[in-house]
């Protein structure tokens, strides 16, 4: 069966884009240094950690600079409960550089079904211009209501599905940490993840709504 052109581009931006804004959501989520320092204070991460407030900024800043790729190495030494010492143990390492290699992969996809809903877009416009505000509906509708779904499941039992999430993202038991000893996990609770799972939600919602506001002024604009 053969495909149209239209169908193909329609395909392509109602897969492509979903993908890039929720990627582009995590992103957002995952690299503001004012959360990190509000959830800090909120959970009292530095007595839990034995670190400084300042050193723990360090650590964050130096965190995040290696899984964008701009440094490294995590190899980190500070006073912890006044003893100079090594921040990430060999386990955390190791941890830490699968996790890189999940944001790296995660950067490549964003930057590619960037292009391609572009490419999609770009055809929409020159040659299509008044066909692709359906798919538009679609490409916001459907990830609108699936993301719904997922936060309400996620909302009735968030470790489960922390749970759930490492085992398919992670071919290895290197996340399950010691919380007395492992400084990563005195970093980052679980109510620090479900807090930033929360933002991604609501981030990735608002932009879909936007998307699905503009889909819709345009259907009726054009009378679709």
């Amino acid at each position: 069966m053969k495909i149209s052109n239209r169908n193909f581009f329609g395909l392509l931006l109602v897969i492509s884009l979903p993908i890039f804004l929720l990627l582009l959501s995590i992103e957002i989520a995952s690299f503001q240094m004012d959360f990190f320092e509000k959830k800090y204070e909120e959970y009292n991460i530095s007595k839990r950690t034995g670190l400084s407030d300042k050193d723990l900024l360090e650590v964050t800043e130096a965190l995040l600079d290696y899984l964008k790729g701009e440094r490294e190495d995590i190899i980190l030494y500070k006073n912890i409960n006044g003893i100079k010492k090594m921040v990430f143990e060999e386990r955390e390492l190791l941890h830490l550089r699968d996790v890189k290699i999940l944001y790296r992969n995660g950067f490549t996809i964003k930057n590619t079904t960037l292009l391609l809903s572009l490419i999609s877009l770009f055809y929409f416009i020159v040659y299509r211009k008044n066909k692709f505000y359906m798919y538009l509906f679609i490409s916001s509708i459907l990830p609108m209501i699936i993301m719904i779904v997922c936060s309400i499941l996620i909302n009735t039992d968030f470790y489960k599905y922390f749970v759930y999430f490492h085992e398919i993202l992670f071919t290895n038991d290197l996340w399950q940490l010691n919380p007395n000893t492992d400084i990563l996990i005195k970093m980052y609770p679980l109510n620090f993840f479900y807090s930033i799972a929360k933002n991604i939600s609501i981030l990735y919602i608002s932009e879909l709504f936007i998307l699905l506001s503009i889909s819709i002024y345009l259907m009726k604009k054009h009378k679709f």
